[in-house]
């Protein structure tokens, strides 16, 4: 209770509802990408996967984010699939990820790249198609796209964790090759025969791997530094990278 004397009216000040504390106490208890962060407002936690990370802040316009949510989950796909199909070719003793473009398969190279437009032409105009109706993956005329019935907010998430380990994996076997000019099974082995000189560390790019592991440890200290020292007051959220 309040009294404005000069008035003489008398305000009360509401207690928060039921609502609003749940709201606040979900927040509280969300999982985010480090210990401590705020995520922005636009991720409310709604959306699986959804642990504040977004310094492009692609999520803040809310007529693409369901947009970038398929993106993600259509990469990721793709990546478990080049994972497994990487690893299976090596340790079967077929022609690694890159030696597999440049072998002879006894099908011209013009005629190879129409099939395969033609053919994904086909599958992304459907799937295009059906997410815009549905907002759910597909296969062709099939929407959702789940033949075993595996669909839950389960198994949606395991999806999207392990479709985002792949897409990693992916670029690490890339990263790989291009330095040691190797598979990661190959890289693997040379790293169990001897940890202290086959590594990341000990590599051509070594010293600039450094770097970027010791910025990516000290990058959330700078975030919370910059929100501890900005304006409490101000409605403006910060932007680790500015746009």
């Amino acid at each position: 209770w309040s009294s404005d004397v000069c008035s003489g009216r008398v305000s009360v000040v509401k207690p928060a509802s039921r609502s609003t504390s749940r709201v606040v106490a979900r927040a509280a208890e969300r999982e985010m990408w480090y210990p401590g962060a705020v995520a922005p407002k636009h991720l409310d936690g709604s959306m699986a996967g959804d642990y504040g990370f977004d310094p492009l802040r692609l999520g803040a316009n809310p007529n693409l984010i369901n947009y970038y949510r398929e993106a993600e989950l259509m990469n990721g796909r793709w990546a478990m699939v080049a994972v497994v199909g990487i690893l299976f070719t090596e340790a079967s003793g077929l022609p690694d990820f890159v030696q597999a473009a440049t072998v002879d398969y006894g099908l011209p190279f013009q005629t190879l790249v129409i099939t395969e437009v033609i053919v994904m032409g086909i599958f992304e105009y459907y799937r295009s198609k059906n997410f815009a109706k549905t907002g759910e993956c597909s296969l062709l005329m099939q929407a959702p796209f789940d033949p075993l019935k595996l669909k839950t907010e389960e198994t949606k998430l395991k999806e999207l964790k392990n479709g985002r380990l792949a897409m990693l994996a992916f670029l690490g076997f890339c990263s790989q090759y291009a330095v040691r000019g190797k598979g990661p099974i190959a890289c693997f082995k040379d790293h169990i025969a001897d940890p202290a000189h086959q590594n990341i560390y000990d590599s051509s790019v070594g010293f600039e791997f450094t770097i970027f592991i010791v910025s990516l440890c000290i990058l959330p200290t700078i975030v919370e530094a910059f929100k501890a020292l900005g304006d409490p007051d101000s409605e403006d959220e910060f932007r680790p990278i500015p746009w």
